[in-house]
């Protein structure tokens, strides 16, 4: 084994050497992952991840295992989010998430941040272990769904158009929710380039909306205006997004368990809770 003492950012790791390391770390991972360096690129400006506040473990000028950093500001940040950790196999054993932790932790708090956030697979016992290790605590669980939709028929007088310019001040209201980092209005907003919005429309008032990413087919996120629900506003939403993917499978990730109607309304509609997670944080 070769050990690793070498901890810096990925200030000077280009995209592809990033994305050959992070898919070799998820190779064996308990959900199948493999990114090209265009989604790859893609995760990074949705989430804003940052490669000086990212960290590398470096063997040599080798890249052996990452944490991927996003920021609230990119000038003066006080948040990160853990946008995906990974360790190449032959260089497990070493604590390195909870080395590379215990020395950069004292730099973000010299600079200003006051709090990590990250999610984790609920059954992925090694990570939690180290997340715990190093002083991060569980905040809540989340789900994640996929599948094909199919839902009812859609109800007349609700017209679904795609919206370039949305208002997000007023379709933030819609929430009820607190959506993780990546589902965040945002990280919506960053990721314009590779997702479309779609509102729905009812008597020239806006109903609800859902943003998609394009690529993957992740919905990034879906709400309904408080005066419109159970009218068959969102499942009439899902039911075009679908179609316009011609029937393939979407997802959907972190959806509070706090909100049990949100789980009921999914799998209504034909997704599948394949996954749960964990959100925690450590304040610094």
């Amino acid at each position: 084994m070769i050990y690793i003492h070498d901890f810096r950012t990925l200030h000077n790791v280009s995209t592809p050497g990033l994305c050959d390391t992070f898919n070799a770390a998820f190779s064996d991972y308990i959900v199948p992952l493999h990114l090209t360096p265009s989604i790859l690129e893609q995760k990074m400006q949705g989430e804003n991840i940052l490669r000086d506040y990212s960290i590398g473990a470096f063997a040599g000028n080798t890249l052996g295992g990452f944490i991927l950093h996003a920021a609230d500001n990119k000038v003066h940040p006080t948040m990160l989010y853990n946008g995906g950790t990974g360790i190449i196999p032959e260089y497990r054993g070493q604590h390195l998430v909870q080395k590379m932790y215990d020395q950069f932790i004292p730099a973000y708090q010299a600079q200003g941040i006051r709090k990590i956030i990250l999610e984790v697979i609920s059954t992925n016992l090694p990570a939690i272990k180290a997340y715990t290790n190093t002083g991060f605590d569980k905040t809540r669980t989340i789900h994640s769904f996929k599948g094909n939709i199919h839902t009812r028929k859609k109800p007349a007088g609700i017209s679904i158009k795609e919206n370039r310019t949305p208002n997000w001040s007023l379709l933030a209201t819609f929430m009820d929710m607190v959506p993780t980092w990546s589902n965040t209005i945002s990280s919506i907003q960053r990721e314009a380039p590779f997702s479309v919005t779609w509102e729905a429309v009812i008597d020239g008032h806006t109903a609800g909306f859902i943003s998609v990413h394009k690529d993957t087919r992740r919905i990034r996120n879906i709400a309904v205006h408080p005066e419109f629900r159970r009218r068959g506003v969102g499942s009439a939403m899902l039911q075009y997004a679908s179609d316009l993917f011609m029937g393939a499978a979407v997802s959907i990730i972190n959806i509070d368990e706090h909100f049990p109607e949100i789980d009921r309304f999914l799998q209504q509609a034909g997704l599948t809770n394949y996954l749960s997670q964990y959100e925690m944080e450590i304040v610094l």
